[in-house]
């Protein structure tokens, strides 16, 4: 079963103040399949921890059509795409209620040792699985690095990070950056936008207590496209890149 679906509720607690799945929210649920998905193949964590490993995302590019509202219900679908150096791909795909792809994404993923956190070739460490992966992409480029942010009109924000952003590896969830870095942005921006483009790099791992200074900056000065730096301010050690590039919505 190398192409994977799921039809999900969308929860009013996976919406935002505008009725709508909110971006944290949307990688919640690509999460949430992936790692269902992986586990059918004979690949999730409880498999590759027997051997030491777990799996972390380095990277996800998303491109937004329309996110669902409350209660509706979608239809999400993922399949792997082997391997490109040290990552393996995957991709991924949302659909409304009417069968209307709303969301294509694609992601790629490294594998840790658990101790020491060194990188794994995926390729080597995946050697038992014998699959043919799928050609369809659901975007036309894998994901890749988001650029650094520019030096002028930066914003700071502050914030802590809590146990409620710590997941099972014991290291920040992906999707909580996510959450973090659109919490910077105005209510009123988000009720009148809409996220269109996403591109996110995850750099180094977050833990409990880390304090955080997300940093905000357009590029070439837009009003609708920012690059957000998320550093830990013990060590400056950046954690996250994120791209955000918003539509305005027609109120």
């Amino acid at each position: 079963m190398l192409v994977f679906e799921r039809k999900y509720p969308v929860n009013v607690f996976d919406t935002d103040h505008t009725g709508h799945m909110s971006l944290g929210s949307l990688f919640n649920y690509f999460q949430d399949l992936a790692g269902r998905h992986a586990s059918v193949l004979g690949f999730g964590r409880e498999h590759l921890m027997t051997n030491g490993f777990i799996w972390a995302l380095s990277r996800m590019s998303a491109e937004i059509e329309s996110l669902p509202k409350s209660w509706e219900d979608i239809t999400v679908r993922t399949w792997p795409r082997g391997t490109d150096t040290i990552f393996a791909i995957r991709d991924l795909e949302m659909y409304d209620s009417g069968g209307k792809r709303i969301v294509a994404a694609s992601s790629s993923w490294v594998i840790l040792d658990y101790v020491t956190r060194k990188l794994q070739r995926p390729d080597k460490a995946l050697s038992f699985l014998n699959a043919t992966f799928p050609d369809t992409k659901a975007l036309p480029a894998n994901a890749s690095k988001v650029h650094q942010l520019s030096e002028e009109n930066r914003i700071v924000s502050e914030m802590t990070a809590s146990l409620c952003d710590i997941d099972v590896n014991l290291h920040v969830n992906n999707a909580r950056y996510i959450h973090w870095v659109t919490g910077t942005y105005e209510t009123d921006f988000i009720t009148s936008h809409s996220p269109h483009k996403v591109e996110v790099n995850y750099l180094s791992e977050g833990y409990r207590g880390d304090r955080i200074n997300i940093i905000t900056a357009p590029v070439n000065g837009s009003a609708n496209d920012f690059i957000h730096s998320v550093i830990r301010i013990s060590d400056n050690c950046e954690l996250s890149r994120i791209r955000i590039k918003w539509r305005e919505q027609q109120l």
